[in-house]
């Protein structure tokens, strides 16, 4: 009888005495979100979504659970050290420790991108070739001058050589995203560009992304930026003609922090780039974020391109943001998710370029959604 009162008293203990430690000691923990979404919020109480109320609460719970991001380091380490093994939730660990972003969801399956097994049909291609061809259409008839479209590649694009050997490649041929640049090409007058052919000639010579981290550094970003000002002013000026220097501090990223290892991996490295703008200066004259994360930036620089660029994408337009000032005297830049009409009527851009990377397909599908929305057209 004794016994069985002690385990119960245990049993009670363990329930509780965590819940009280956390509350007394959380600031002494790791609280940040780790994951790449939004962590579930408490459920509202009322008698409307009384039904709803314990799946949320597990949600909400399962998010916020007393010392989850510790438990998810001990887990994760057992799991590489002593398992082997390469793939933590979204996150695939390759070679030299790079880390490779592949989610598996609706809309965004970096997975199927890398296996193969996505590729679009011929019926699926002109539809959404149909529905940029209308976005395109859209911008010039409310005098933008020229309007191009761009897909940042995947890292694991450019850098397959360092993936491990599961996940296999399992489809032949093209990937998905070059299939349908290679429609685009031969069926429609929009200027599109999957950006793939051209990165991989710096790959060798150059490191373009962050190895613990989903976008590219400041080598990769200053590259796409000259890509697209060539096309847009038939000016550039090439990543060999200024001065690159290594960094001292570590650059860490958002994908060893989704698998808790934040501070352990710490041998990438940052560039810093010198003389590319001859002087010219920029300033961010209105800035615009929500929750941390950048809606709305508009820079204003003594450029000699009098004219206006906007630039609308997902956050891999954030990876121009250091360069494109420089080649105009006005960039705006727009999450794409916060685009509208309004913007267009007030800034009047000359140009407009979209930016979306090669996994999240939901943009390039629906782009006309995005971009043209309640306009009745």
């Amino acid at each position: 009888m004794r016994k069985q009162k002690i385990l119960i008293v245990l049993f009670a203990g363990s329930l509780v005495l965590p819940g009280v430690v956390w509350t007394g000691f959380s600031g002494r923990f790791d609280t940040e979100n780790n994951e790449n979404r939004k962590l579930a919020e408490f459920p509202e109480v009322n008698l409307e979504s009384l039904g709803d109320f314990p799946e949320q609460f597990e949600a909400y719970y399962k998010d916020h659970v007393p010392f989850k991001n510790d438990l998810v380091k001990f887990c994760n380490f057992i799991d590489t050290e002593f398992f082997r093994n390469t793939k933590i939730g979204d996150v695939v660990i390759g070679e030299d420790n790079w880390l490779f972003y592949l989610p598996e969801r609706e809309g965004e399956n970096a997975m199927a991108d890398y296996q193969k097994t996505n590729v679009y049909t011929l019926e699926q291609s002109a539809e959404i070739a149909s529905g940029i061809a209308k976005v395109r259409d859209w911008f010039l008839d409310r005098g933008v001058e020229q309007f191009h479209y761009y897909v940042a590649p995947n890292k694991e694009t450019l850098y397959s050589k360092y993936m491990p050997e599961k996940p296999k490649v399992i489809g032949i041929g093209d990937s998905r995203m070059e299939t349908f640049a290679k429609y685009m090409k031969e069926n429609s007058d929009v200027e599109f560009d999957f950006l793939a052919d051209y990165l991989r000639e710096f790959t060798e010579k150059y490191q373009l992304f962050r190895k613990y981290d989903t976008h590219m550094n400041n080598l990769g970003g200053y590259i796409t930026n000259e890509k697209i000002v060539q096309d847009m002013t038939g000016e550039s000026l090439p990543i060999e003609d200024i001065q690159v220097m290594i960094g001292t501090k570590p650059c860490r990223g958002d994908l060893s922090r989704m698998i808790g290892r934040y501070k352990e991996l710490d041998d990438d490295r940052e560039y810093g780039l010198k003389y590319f703008h001859d002087g010219i200066r920029y300033k961010v004259k209105k800035e615009e974020s929500e929750g941390g994360e950048e809606i709305l930036k508009v820079f204003k620089s003594n450029s000699d391109n009098e004219k206006t660029l906007m630039v609308i994408g997902d956050s891999f337009r954030l990876r121009l943001e250091k360069y494109m000032p420089y080649r105009y005297q006005k960039t705006i830049f727009v999450r794409i998710d916060d685009f509208d009409q309004e913007l267009l009527d007030k800034y009047e851009p000359d140009d407009v370029i979209v930016i979306t990377v090669e996994r999240d397909q939901r943009y390039m599908e629906k782009l006309d959604s995005y971009i043209i929305q309640d306009s009745g057209e």
